[in-house]
């Protein structure tokens, strides 16, 4: 359009400037239906100036009148962005707040919005909250189809099953997971949680083994768990003997992994075999004491344990203030029936860590022997500790 209008200017400028040349202005006449119009050469070219730059005025106010417009719908639309940009940090607010109700409101508002999912994820909580689990369950699936909080759902729907006990349904939801999302330390405890309610011991000791960096400190109890279950599985299809005679021909790295000996020597007490669980007990810990197995001592119940005894008073000799072992050491003796080193170790651990079950285990032993109020007094004290 302006590259016409500068042609039209260009041919009326040379227009001009050859009637000036020649000395003649010229003559134009127009006629049209019965209207007549008359002028010279400049006055014609004023004229067309005048139209091409009205012309021109014209396009520029239809071009920014066409910018402004566009320019309203940008408005309208970072105006609506705002407004669903508040009510979802309004729903987040309630949530920290814990007012549920008005989360669940806020996060109605903008359910079909595009937030990457995290508004789905905030309506779950709010509604798990107000006892709607069906409805959360409907957010968490709606937000597993979101990339960005689709880890965060299935997660959320993993852990609502086993909850509910559905451990199949929850290890298919696993499977179905990406390979860097499996190794997510939070799927793999889900996914250890989820092997063990399906009872499947050994995959999960197997896996167990590849965790264990991943896992950390949750390492050794999950193991253990995993453990005892499959030991339990073997002890009691099999029999005790032959839980021994399968301990014995696992590799030499499985039987020094404390959390594994935790497993084995617990189902040896669980079975009744004390003798066994001490001997274990005692060879394990030949150098120092390990915590995962020091607390079984409490559970050996043998009229003699002359090596428990032994090796835990060798450890205190080490370290006399130490609480766990001395705590350790009263409950061992009160089972072998031994009150005046159970009194003695106990009273000591009560002395430096006034611990609930020191106390109870104290309390029995006075009754024991007919103090009636003593033991009144240090059940008094194990309540008062329990509240406190």
């Amino acid at each position: 359009m302006i590259r016409i209008l500068v042609v039209f200017l260009i041919l009326v400028i040379a227009l001009v400037i050859s009637a000036m040349v020649f000395d003649d202005r010229g003559y134009v006449f127009i006629e049209f239906s019965g209207w007549v119009m008359e002028m010279n050469v400049f006055s014609m070219a004023i004229m067309f100036i005048v139209f091409f730059i009205g012309l021109l005025l014209l396009s520029w106010a239809v071009k920014k009148s066409l910018l402004l417009a566009s320019g309203s719908k940008n408005w309208l639309g970072s105006w609506g962005m705002r407004k669903k940009q508040r009510a979802f940090d309004n729903g987040q607010f309630a949530l920290a707040e814990q007012n549920y109700l008005e989360a669940r409101k806020q996060f109605n508002t903008i359910e079909h919005e595009d937030f990457d999912g995290l508004n789905l994820l905030g309506a779950a909580q709010a509604e798990l909250a107000l006892n709607e689990p069906e409805k959360a369950r409907e957010n968490w699936r709606l937000a597993a189809t979101y990339d960005k909080s689709a880890l965060a759902a299935k997660q959320f729907l993993i852990a609502d099953l086993l909850q509910h006990h559905n451990p199949s349904e929850a290890l298919s939801i696993i499977e179905q997971l990406e390979s860097k999302q499996k190794n997510q330390t939070t799927v793999l405890k889900l996914w250890a949680q989820a092997l063990g309610q399906a009872g499947k011991w050994q995959e999960l000791k197997d896996k167990l083994k590849t965790w264990k960096k991943a896992l950390g400190d949750d390492y050794p109890i999950l193991m253990q768990q995993a453990s005892k279950g499959s030991f339990a599985e073997i002890a009691s299809k099999e029999g005790a003997s032959q839980l021994k005679l399968n301990w014995q021909s696992l590799p030499r790295a499985t039987r020094k992994d404390p959390a594994q000996q935790a497993a084995y020597i617990q189902q040896l007490i669980d079975q009744g075999m004390h003798s066994d669980a001490q001997q274990a007990l005692v060879e394990y810990q030949k150098t120092e004491p390990q915590p995962l197995l020091v607390p079984l001592f409490k559970q050996v119940k043998l009229p003699n344990p002359a090596a428990s005894i032994k090796k835990l008073e060798g450890w205190l000799k080490q370290d006399d203030m130490n609480v766990e072992l001395l705590s350790t050491l009263g409950q061992l003796a009160f089972h072998a029936n031994d009150l005046v080193l159970a009194e003695k170790a106990l009273g000591k651990a009560i002395k430096l860590g006034n611990q609930q079950q020191d106390l109870l285990l104290m309390a029995q032993l006075k009754e024991s022997q007919q103090q009636e109020h003593q033991a009144l007094e240090l059940y008094k004290q194990s309540m008062a500790q329990q509240n406190g």
